[in-house]
């Protein structure tokens, strides 16, 4: 090892009994590397790696040009469930928020969202945006796609529901997962900044599939995640 690795590993060790001192609350956001920096009396670089290491264990995270935060609990979430995040969070005692970025009729779409015209042809594609977020801190983006033609002014649909609610209250359909796709990413700058990440920050990006009753696809998700903010589980 040599006397950098040395050096940087100390920093690491220190950082980290200061965290689990409790000074700072999951969430809470740390001092600045200034700052932080004078109170442990470490140097900036060094620092900044000991910083970058314990992020890499997913202790604390970033958001971008506000600084370093610790992490929170992780979320547990199990994608082939219907429950909407809000409801899923509420009985973990998590604060959810959530919001829409866009919503919107498309005539271009990614080739992920083929299978929704294949039952039933359209031009066009329903594509709306947004983010979720715990305790205040967002810690997914999600883009979703949906057929117009097989169900007209969905988007209209949404202030006040969940997809899930819409499919059941106004288009009279149960929806199930019928297909699931996990994959390790690095978020484009254009995602990452909805949710106050850099671009190339990591995410675990889920795909979800859901279908009617006939096993026709009827939405498509693609979700974002921060990758320290969640644990995934498959319930069999």
């Amino acid at each position: 090892m040599t006397s950098n690795q040395s050096t940087v590993e100390n920093a690491k060790e220190k950082l980290d009994r200061w965290l689990k001192d409790g000074i700072t609350t999951p969430g809470g956001k740390l001092p600045s590397e200034r700052e932080l920096g004078e109170l442990l009396g470490i140097k900036r670089m060094t620092l900044r790696q000991a910083l970058l290491n314990l992020e890499s264990e997913s202790k604390i995270f970033r958001k971008d040009r506000k600084g370093w935060f610790v992490t929170q609990a992780r979320f547990n979430y199990s994608p082939e469930l219907s429950a909407s995040f809000q409801r899923a969070a509420l009985e973990q005692g998590r604060e959810p928020s959530w919001g829409f970025i866009e919503k919107s009729r498309v005539s271009q779409y990614p080739d992920v969202a083929a299978p929704l015209v294949s039952a039933t042809p359209s031009d066009e594609l329903y594509r709306i945006t947004g983010w979720g977020a715990l305790e205040g801190h967002k810690v997914f983006y999600h883009e979703t796609f949906i057929n117009p033609k097989v169900a007209p002014g969905f988007i209209e649909q949404l202030e006040s529901q969940s997809f899930s609610s819409v499919w059941e209250n106004e288009y009279k359909k149960e929806t199930v997962i019928k297909k699931l796709a996990f994959k390790p990413v690095r978020m484009a700058g254009d995602i990452s900044k909805f949710i106050g990440g850099s671009t190339g920050m990591p995410a675990i990006l889920i795909e979800k599939h859901r279908a009617d009753s006939d096993g026709n696809i009827v939405q498509i998700d693609i979700e974002y995640w921060r990758f320290e903010a969640v644990d995934l589980f498959i319930n069999l």
